[in-house]
């Protein structure tokens, strides 16, 4: 009879049960563990074989394994015992109390507890479900790592990744998980992306690492570089983003088609974002409640009305906090340096221009459609600029309202609204009303500037773009805030660039009523030229008293003259006028003429009404030209007179008004020949001393007081006429050969000056042991000098550049100067010295001097490959130059030149010498030869450094060093050795070492160089070298440091050149632009710079006295 096997393997378990040996002898073939058993509960087949050395339990059929609470049921495996592994498939199942494992494969490591399945793996409890092609599980603590195809779901979220490692620690109703790769985090609300997630179950946060992304129920998407979850309940609370925050929403809308207002496109997507550094979110009930950016934050949000696209905002600020209800943005706060730019949709709005904006802080009210801008709020639109205190908005009317402060502030600092407008003088008020669309509004106590004047009234409105009404208004040119004087009218009418009509007008001055006219109509046009009347200003000068200054009338017949005719009264001074006419025809010629007359109360009388009594008279008369004309030639002039220059010195505006003293004039013409490098000029110059009389007045406090007979005084000097020519550089023998031999390489040029001088003076003699101004006898005025000069001038010089030995350069040159003078100083010899009498008479000299110059330079490099730096380059340049001068008051080469006349001083047994040429237009003879060697070497050491793809050379140090040896010199024909090393470290901070070395000894006591070379043994057994001793060096260092200011390049607006330039400054014509030029010359883009440097001297011209100075 065939028993079967499962009820002999039953049989034998009863039966063990019930036998100590045989319960021994069975435990070694079903014992994993030590403790805990793997008991093999039932099978219906049970093999038993050798498999690679090792025996191995073959077991199929309704197989159920028990460990403890753990149970592993399948359709058959395979039982490793030596191992202590057991691998089970076909329907494998593990459960354990609520923990449930399913999977095709299932590897038991016993000793570990670990259970590895492989295939359509599942595990599964209460609190999670878990799937994924292989999960390991560890079954004493509850975790595991699943990889491929993983999925979580838990607390209403499904988790999906390449891999989750979990855990669920006791009492907890979650795991605590880490997914890797292809992270994906749903829920009913939102789903999210990365590539690594942390849920820490205990905390109740989760981390989203490497590209994390969240995608809400609206489409809205927030991202960064790391995201950070915080739950309450199960439910969304909190989220954080660290760094690279950034939040983009979808928003769905309609957009107006150009050629019909009634059409619109098909749906067009808008993509809204929200930038910063970081970024907050919070959650009520998980819903979003508010998102806050902070760290250069910036949003870009588009406007909808009725699904109809209206535009879009582009806004900035450090924090930007958003505020949504039932996930719809409501409201929009940017904190700290807030700005943005409005652009709307120029078809399905009226309005065309974009809007730019700043302020403080900025509240966005969306669906109300309103923003409130607080704190130095500014908004420009096409041109127009406002600014506040505080403005509101309101979109929907597109009415601005703007008013000093927020409203209920009491604490902010008043911001009165200001307006700008392109081409218009600003207005400033007390409270502003706007229209953004029709460019209306309204200013209440408002206040304007225009042609140099000041308009307020209680109210200023405009009726279109350009036109203006001010209530009760006020005009003056007085921009104090209580005006000197000012005009009044109940009502006024401004045209923008046009006209300004006014009824009644009154004029106030002192705040009293002085005279009224029912109607005035004056001209408007702003920067543009146009004839009209000029209002005066206003002002008290202790010399001129209360006055009135620049009332006028300015003409512009045509494009390319004017004339701006203004006069002047000063209660203690008198009357002014003033005629400027300035000319120009582009690329032609510009020029001007002014006119300046003054009748003035003489010297100490202060009644103005004695004016037609006893006044003086003064003119000054201007003009200036410049004139480009055809063939390179120019035409300049520059001419004045003055009747005399006392009314600057006391009564000018300008500091350059009152330090003119000199009536100058020149006028001048050129003309080129540029092929055949000839050019000619012609010149005129005068130079009169307009306060001469004062000078030479001793009761005047500019009296110049002579200290000794023969002293002189300039009235004027007159140079005319001054003709130049020249002929520049060439060469002597010219070729267009390539193969240039070494005389087509001597070069040539020449000079011809010709000057004639004219020159009034007065002199002083000696009267009763002092000194005054020279008199006529007979009538007491001043005794006036003459002295006229002529003289031509040839210079000329030949040099013949030349190398020789490939690398050596030579230059040797050859200078001439004749001089043709009409008269000379005749010297006749009295015993003693000469006494010198003028001799007219044709007289020439000519001088010359040689000179010749030879350098090279040598090269050395190192290469020295260290990070950036790849070589270190040594350039050696020297340099050898003689040059000879001759003494022309010697005979030369054997024959007596007659320049110099010499005699030997009795007395002293000293030359005494007489230059004929002294004092003429040759001026002196050289009477010194000189013949010297200079000699210089120039280091200089480079850094070859390589950035990129590109190679460049620094400087690092430069030495050079230089003395000379004068040949013609009695005695210490060595010159000191001087040198000098800099070098510029960094590019900022600076070193400069200057020395200077003696070659003579020093004698202590008679303080003087001996003329002996210092020399100094070096070595022992050789012999002595010069050995110079320092005498002087410094040490400097220093660096600048600065900060530039921002310029906003939209501000730099650029103007059509006028044809004419009207003079705004009273005070002068134009041609002395003194304070002008020191002023532009000033302006830069620089804030603020420092110089810092540190110093130190050392002095030992007496080797007994060294002096040390540090300054910084």
């Amino acid at each position: 009879m065939l028993i079967p096997q499962n009820i002999l393997i039953k049989i034998a378990f009863y039966l063990i049960s019930f036998s100590p040996f045989f319960s021994i002898f069975f435990s070694s073939g079903s014992i994993l563990f030590g403790k805990e058993r793997l008991i093999l509960e039932s099978a219906n087949i049970l093999e038993r074989k050798i498999i690679n050395n090792k025996p191995t339990k073959i077991i199929s059929g309704n197989v159920v394994f028990t460990k403890g609470p753990l149970t592993i049921k399948c359709d058959q495996g395979m039982h490793y015992e030596e191992e202590a592994l057991a691998i089970l498939y076909g329907n494998v199942l593990a459960s354990k109390e609520d923990l449930m494992i399913k999977s095709d494969t299932i590897k038991y490591f016993s000793e570990q507890d670990k259970i590895f399945s492989i295939g359509d793996s599942h595990v599964w409890n209460k609190s999670y479900d878990l799937k994924a092609d292989s999960i390991t599980v560890y079954t004493k603590i509850d975790s595991g790592i699943a990889n491929g195809n993983t999925r979580l779901i838990q607390n209403n979220q499904t988790i999906t990744a390449n891999r989750i490692e979990y855990q669920k620690m006791e009492n907890d109703d979650a795991v605590s998980y880490t997914s890797i790769g292809n992270v994906t985090i749903k829920d009913s609300m939102r789903t999210a992306t990365c590539g690594e997630a942390r849920y820490n179950r205990k905390k109740e946060t989760t981390e989203l690492l490497f590209n994390p992304r969240i995608i809400d129920e609206s489409n809205r998407i927030l991202s960064g570089n790391k995201i950070s979850l915080f739950y309450d309940n199960e439910q969304l609370n909190k989220l954080y983003i660290p760094e690279s925050a950034s939040a983009i929403s979808s928003a769905y809308g309609y957009k107006k088609k150009l050629n019909d207002s009634l059409n619109y496109n098909d749906t067009i997507k808008f993509m809204d974002s929200m930038k910063g550094s970081e970024l907050l979110g919070f959650f009520n009930h998980g819903k979003i409640d508010s998102l806050r950016i902070h760290g250069m934050a910036q949003t870009l949000y588009h406007i909808f009305e009725d699904s109809v696209y209206q535009g879009n905002n582009d806004a900035s600020g450090d924090t930007i906090i958003m505020n949504f209800n039932d996930n719809e943005l409501e409201k929009l706060t940017i904190l700290n340096g807030a700005k943005g730019t409005y652009t709307p949709d120029s078809i399905s709005t009226d309005m065309k221009s974009r809007i730019d904006y700043s302020a403080d802080f900025i509240k966005y009210l969306l669906k109300d459609q309103k923003s409130n801008f607080n704190g130095n709020a500014i908004i420009e639109q096409d041109g127009t600029n406002l600014s506040s205190g505080f403005i509101k908005i309101d979109w929907q009317n597109s009415m601005l309202h703007a008013l000093p402060t927020y409203q209920n502030d009491t604490l902010q600092k008043l911001n009165l609204p200001i307006i700008k407008e392109k081409g218009r003088d600003p207005m400033i008020g007390s409270e502003m009303t706007y229209n953004l669309k029709t460019k209306k509004g309204k200013i209440r106590k408002g206040k304007t500037k225009a042609d140099d004047g000041h308009y307020t009234g209680d109210q200023i409105r405009n009726q279109f773009e350009n036109v203006f009404f001010i209530e009760n208004s006020t005009y003056s040119t007085c921009d104090l805030d209580t005006a000197h004087f000012h005009f009044e009218s109940k009502k006024m009418k401004i045209i923008q660039n046009d006209l300004v009509i006014a009824k009644p007008i009154i004029l106030y001055i002192g705040q009293i009523p002085i005279i009224g006219i029912p109607l005035g109509i004056f001209p408007h046009k702003g920067g543009q030229r146009h004839s009209g009347w000029i209002m005066p200003s206003y002002g008290d000068n202790k010399n001129r008293g209360q006055y009135i200054q620049g009332l006028g009338f300015y003409w512009a017949p045509s494009d390319y003259w004017d004339t701006k005719l203004t006069m002047g009264f000063g209660d203690k001074q008198g009357l002014t006028f003033r005629s400027n006419t300035f000319y120009r025809v582009r690329y032609r010629f510009s020029g001007s003429l002014n006119f300046f007359g003054r009748q003035f109360l003489s010297s100490g009388q202060k009644d103005i009404t004695k004016l037609g009594e006893q006044h003086s008279k003064s003119t000054t008369i201007k003009w200036t030209h410049k004139q480009e004309m055809r063939n390179n030639q120019s035409f300049n002039a520059n001419a004045t007179y003055s009747t005399n220059g006392d009314y600057n010195k006391k009564y000018g505006l300008s500091i350059s008004d009152r330090m003119d003293q000199k009536a100058i004039s020149n006028l001048s013409y050129s003309k080129r020949w540029p092929k055949s490098k000839n050019s000619f000029s012609a010149s005129f110059y005068s130079n009169n001393d307009l306060l001469i009389n004062e000078k030479t007045n001793p009761e005047s406090r500019f009296y110049v007081n002579p200290t000794r007979s023969g002293t002189q005084i300039n009235l004027g000097n007159k140079r005319f006429p001054k003709i130049s020519f020249r002929h520049g550089q060439s060469n002597l023998f010219p070729t267009l050969s390539e193969h240039k031999k070494w005389y087509n390489k001597i070069a040539w040029n020449y000079t011809l000056n010709y000057t004639n001088t004219e020159r009034n003076y007065y002199k002083s003699v000696e009267t009763d042991s002092s000194f005054s101004w020279e008199r006529y006898d007979t009538d007491s005025t001043l005794k006036k000098y003459n002295e006229q000069n002529n003289g031509w001038i040839h210079t000329s010089s030949i040099n013949a550049p030349q190398k020789i030995f490939k690398y050596i350069s030579i230059n040797p040159s050859l200078n001439l100067k004749s001089a043709w003078v009409n008269k000379t100083q005749e010297g006749i010899w009295n015993g003693t010295s000469f006494d010198k009498k003028l001799k007219p008479g044709f007289a020439t000299r000519t001088t010359g001097s040689f000179s010749m110059n030879a350098n090279t330079q040598i090269y050395g490099l190192i290469g020295i490959p260290i990070g950036p730096l790849k070589a270190i380059r040594h350039i050696i340049s020297p340099t050898v130059g003689y040059s000879w001068t001759p003494d022309f008051s010697k005979p030369f080469f054997g024959k007596d030149l007659g320049y110099v006349e010499t005699k030997i001083d009795p007395n002293t047994s000293k030359n005494i010498y007489h230059d004929r040429f002294a004092g003429t237009m040759a001026g002196s003879t050289p009477k010194t030869e000189t013949k010297s060697m200079t000699f210089s070497v120039n280091n200089v050491l480079q850094a070859k450094i390589k950035k990129g793809e590109d190679e460049k050379k620094i400087d690092l140090l430069s030495w050079r060093m230089n003395s000379s040896y004068n040949f013609a010199a009695d005695s210490m024909q060595l010159a000191n050795l001087r040198s000098n090393i800099r070098s510029k470290l960094a590019r900022k901070l600076n070193l400069d070492l200057s020395m200077t070395h003696d070659f003579y000894s020093y004698n202590e006591e008679t303080r003087k160089r001996t003329g002996k070379l210092i020399k100094k043994q070096i070595f022992r057994n050789s012999g002595s070298i010069i050995y110079p001793r320092l005498t002087n060096m410094r040490l400097s260092t220093g660096f600048r440091i600065k900060s530039k200011k921002w310029i906003n390049p939209s501000s730099e607006k650029s103007f059509e050149e006028d044809t004419t330039f009207v003079e705004d400054d009273l005070a002068g014509p134009g041609l002395n632009k003194t304070e002008e030029k020191i002023k532009s010359n000033l302006k830069n883009k620089n804030l603020w710079n420092s110089n810092i440097s540190l110093s130190f001297s050392y002095s030992a011209l007496n080797p007994s006295n060294i002096s040390k100075t540090f300054w910084a």
